[in-house]
């Protein structure tokens, strides 16, 4: 308890120096006198922002006052209505609803006076989110998806896309329409990860590992779902805590660690290393929501507590418990009925078990008001749903009905342009024939009057022309045979050519694909003698490791051991001597000599890697090092101890070596060890909270340990994953196929 405490009070100061340190980076920011107007208002917004979600409500919103005042002389509108959005948002969340809509109101009323899309489509997202949090989610669908399509338009629109597409996410879920939730949570973290702001990433992956949990929980068989939303929201977790000092809500860390815990409980078997997961992430959440003064994921917390000092059967403990989570539940001006319900339920239980059925009736009766309450509020809720839904279902008909008349008005008038220009084009047609015609007859007469004119000549020609006719037919005749034979001369040479052609390019192009075949083959056989060497070189040293714990143990273990028996074989004198307490101390020595040497034989070739596998021999190997002090947690799933015991070695010694340098060179005070097996594939990963390293300089960092990792990383043909960041601990990674 005492180290919580102190846990509790380091983590408070630090929130709170964090906290302070941006707020003075944007008062610095604020206080240079050759700042434009229009950057000061966006720094004062964004410093209002940090001090309401970090040091105060009334002062936080005191400061967004002073940007209304410094936007007053702009004539153009959409400063003050980002202003008035965000102090619409503010109220809300304090729970003044009437402030909220009193300043959306506002925000509505300056962005008429302005022809900025941008802070158009802000406007509108700032009232979808207002009416989805006074469920109005039919109207907030509407007034989200014309926000979309503004913003889609508007330059630097993906800023407040990511926002929009999260809420009308939000609304899906409601609904449970996990198709449409799919496609919006992705186009979240899409956005976010085009964006690459710290606090809608946070955002975004929260959301999408809530919707694969939700998944996994349709369809339990689907258990890729379940190891997604657990990477999601350990991602969330992961980029809260990593980047504490730049976070503008640090209600991003409780939220998701009680997520993680919420996914271990409900969701996983109950191992010991599952429980253990459930109180570590519950205990994050209870400390973060302590500092960010999230009352709702603190007594959440607190009754979980509850429910398991209850399990064990310590009813005192789960009665402080409750009465924490009801003490918690009302400093929050906007409490969750539901865990304050299930706080007198419980209290009402452990009270009937401690025989004092005063305070337990008491407990029932504020669980039963409480429970007809939420009843009723749910009953209208699930009202308002299926009305929504109604609604929407009937704009979409209307809708459909409508673009149906329209399409057949609009064929109907298609089709009477087009019947107009048939008769257009068909009496046009008409004054064409009739103009032939006359055309023709005209022709017709001239032609009769000149076949008369020549009908006299022609007679006369008749006679020369049939003999000229007669040898031209000859000539011709003459002239095709020549003409053939030189025809078929042609394409004989022509289809030569082709041939010779064909020939020559098959076999350039079949002695490409040998030279390739060939080099291909040479990389082949490089790669295998590489990993052939690799592999003789680890097995020699593992003949080497096995060799010297054997001699280690058989030779120098059996030589100590001969020498104890015969040193303890000396007759003890009556009274103590010099000479007997020297003896006395070198039995002593040579226990402990006999001690480290087998420690040293069993770390040189476990003796449990022979015989269980490697699953049993990588905890026997952190409670090992537990036992010596270090604070190394194991978790092992789902490994089926298939590897054959060469892979095993393997990665037992690059387990080691991760181990071995989180101890030596991270200064942590936690190490976690998981080993993991998914169908065909093993993943091993060790994590630690120490002081980490930059990535950039990865390359500068390797020494022979992490070149060993590398090394064998690759003769297992798996890969090496590596996260970090100075300060922020790290994390390696490593995946292999079990064959």
């Amino acid at each position: 308890m005492y180290r919580i405490l102190l846990t509790i009070l380091f983590l408070t100061a630090s929130v709170c120096a964090q906290a302070q340190l941006l707020a003075d980076s944007l008062r610095n920011i604020i206080a240079r006198k050759d700042l434009p107007l229009e950057m000061r208002i966006d720094a004062t917004d964004r410093l209002g922002q940090v001090v309401f979600f970090n040091t105060g409500w009334k002062e936080g919103l005191d400061i967004l006052r002073q940007s209304i005042q410094l936007a007053a002389p702009m004539k153009d509108g959409s400063y003050r209505a980002h202003t008035y959005g965000m102090m619409a948002a503010s109220y809300y969340i304090t729970g003044d609803t009437e402030a909220a809509y009193k300043h959306f109101d506002s925000a509505t009323l300056y962005i008429r006076h302005s022809n900025n899309k941008l802070m158009k489509g802000y406007v509108l997202y700032m009232k979808g989110w207002l009416q989805v949090r006074s469920r109005q989610e039919t109207d907030a669908i509407n007034t989200l998806q014309e926000a979309l399509e503004v913003l889609e338009k508007a330059p630097g629109g993906l800023t407040y896309l990511q926002a929009v597409y999260s809420e009308i996410a939000g609304v899906y879920f409601k609904w449970y329409d996990l198709v449409n939730v799919e496609k919006y949570t992705r186009l979240s973290l899409d956005a976010a990860n085009q964006l690459k702001i710290l606090e809608k990433l946070i955002s975004a992956n929260q959301e999408r590992g809530g919707y694969f949990i939700n998944l996994y929980r349709e369809n339990t068989e689907r258990t890729a779902a379940l190891d997604s939303a657990l990477y999601y929201m350990r991602r969330s977790l992961h980029l809260a805590r990593a980047n504490r000092e730049r976070l503008v809500t640090p209600s991003n860390i409780p939220f998701s660690a009680i997520g993680i815990a919420n996914i271990f409980r409900e969701n996983m078997p109950a191992t010991p290393a599952n429980k253990d997961s459930v109180d570590y992430y519950n205990n994050i959440a209870l400390e973060e929501g302590k500092l960010t003064k999230q009352f709702a994921v603190e007594a959440g917390v607190y009754n979980e507590l509850a429910s398991e000092a209850a399990k064990r059967g310590d009813y005192q403990s789960a009665v402080n418990y409750l009465n924490g989570a009801i003490l918690v539940s009302a400093k929050d001006p906007l409490f969750d009925k539901y865990n304050l319900s299930q706080s007198h339920l419980g209290l009402a239980e452990c009270y009937e078990q401690l025989k004092d059925t005063a305070l337990a009736l008491h407990n029932y009766k504020q669980y039963m008001t409480l429970y007809q309450e939420l009843f009723d509020v749910e009953k209208m809720n699930k009202a308002k749903d299926l009305e929504a839904k109604y609604e929407m279902a009937r704009k979409e008909k209307d809708l459909l009905q409508i673009r149906l008349i329209a399409e057949q008005r609009n064929k109907e008038l298609i089709q009477a342009r087009y019947l107009s220009g048939q008769k257009d084009q068909a009496l046009l047609a008409a004054k064409y024939a009739a103009s032939l015609q006359d055309k023709a007859l005209l022709n017709a007469k001239y032609e009769t009057e000149l076949k008369q004119q020549a009908l006299s000549t022609a007679n006369y020609k008749t006679s020369q022309r049939e003999q000229e006719l007669k040898v031209m037919s000859e000539r011709f005749s003459y002239n095709r045979k020549l003409n053939k034979i030189y025809s078929i001369l042609t394409i004989a040479l022509f289809l030569a050519a082709a041939f010779l052609y064909f020939a020559f390019k098959q076999r350039s192009k079949a002695l490409k694909q040998k030279q390739q075949l060939h080099n291909m083959e040479l990389d082949k056989i490089k790669q295998e003698h590489r990993i052939s060497m690799l592999s003789a070189m680890l097995e020699g040293q593992e003949q080497e490791r096995t060799r010297l714990a054997r001699d280690l143990h058989d030779g120098l273990g059996g030589l100590l051991s001969g020498v104890k028996i015969e040193l303890s074989a000396l007759n003890a004198p009556e009274k103590t001597s010099p000479q007997q307490t020297i003896v006395h101390k070198t039995l002593r020595h040579l226990d402990h000599a006999v001690d480290e040497l087998r420690r040293i034989a069993r770390s040189m070739m476990p003796e449990v890697l022979l015989a269980y596998g490697l699953g049993e021999a990588t905890r026997e190997y952190c409670n090992g090092l537990k036992k010596s002090g270090v604070p190394v947690t194991c978790q092992v799933y789902h490994y089926r101890n298939e590897m054959n015991h060469g892979r095993q070695v393997t990665l037992y010694r690059i387990m080691q070596e991760l181990v071995n340098n989180a101890v030596k060179h991270a200064a942590a005070t936690q190490i976690l060890v998981q080993l993991q097996q998914s169908d065909n594939r093993i993943f091993l990963t060790v994590e630690d909270d120490g002081k980490g390293f930059d990535q950039s300089e990865m390359t500068a960092l390797k020494g022979a340990g992490l070149a060993n990792i590398q090394s064998r990383t690759e003769m297992l043909q798996g890969t090496l994953e590596v996260s970090s960041s100075p300060g922020t601990g790290a994390s390696f990674t490593v995946e292999c196929s079990v064959n």
